[in-house]
């Protein structure tokens, strides 16, 4: 009995075990991955960051859901080592154009067009998969006219067809007066994705 009474004894005067430590880092884990979940989600359902377009032609637009409107061929230039892909005038007046980079051993069909949301956008103009160059806008919409696979227009997610994941390659470019310019130095390094 009396040895009873001591391991009752005990176990008030012993200190106890204390989790804390093992449930805070239990805890922080947990935030952490549901944080980075959180933004892995998010940022796959965003489109390419390099879509976010410098010039605006300072209104929404709205194409045909009946017509197709086709890439109208403009020329390109280089200056102080700078593609000058179109002017934005041109994009202005014209909306979807069709261009081609052709220096230092390389060849990249480009193209330039106005967003819904009336920003331009410029892009590779190729559909790597069945190596298509041209396109045609259709609604919210631009469809190769090879393969016929579809993107928004506006975040070039894929819609239909079987080179979805391939969209027109948005590029980054900067605004310099009225020209639309890529560095040469960015259009020698582009590779095809696939």
């Amino acid at each position: 009995m009396n040895n009873n009474l001591t391991e009752k004894k005990q176990k008030f005067t012993q200190p106890q075990k204390n989790n804390t430590l093992l449930y805070t880092i239990v805890g922080i884990l947990t935030v952490v991955i549901m944080i980075g979940t959180y933004f892995f989600v998010s940022n796959s359902n965003k489109p390419n960051p390099s879509v976010t377009a410098a010039a605006d032609i300072g209104q929404t637009m709205s194409y045909s859901p009946d017509e197709k409107l086709e890439q109208t061929k403009a020329e390109s230039k280089i200056e102080n080592g700078k593609a000058i892909v179109t002017t934005l005038s041109t994009v202005k007046d014209k909306k979807f154009i069709w261009t081609e980079y052709k220096e230092n051993g390389k060849r990249i069909p480009l193209t330039a067009f106005v967003q819904p949301d009336g920003k331009v956008m410029v892009a590779v103009s190729f559909c790597e998969p069945c190596r298509g160059e041209t396109f045609h806008i259709t609604g919210n919409q631009i469809v190769c006219n090879v393969c016929g696979t579809t993107w928004d227009l506006q975040t070039l997610k894929g819609l239909s067809g079987g080179c979805q994941d391939y969209p027109p390659e948005a590029l980054t470019y900067s605004l310099n007066g009225d020209n639309i310019e890529i560095p040469q130095a960015v259009l020698d390094a582009w590779e095809p994705r696939v």
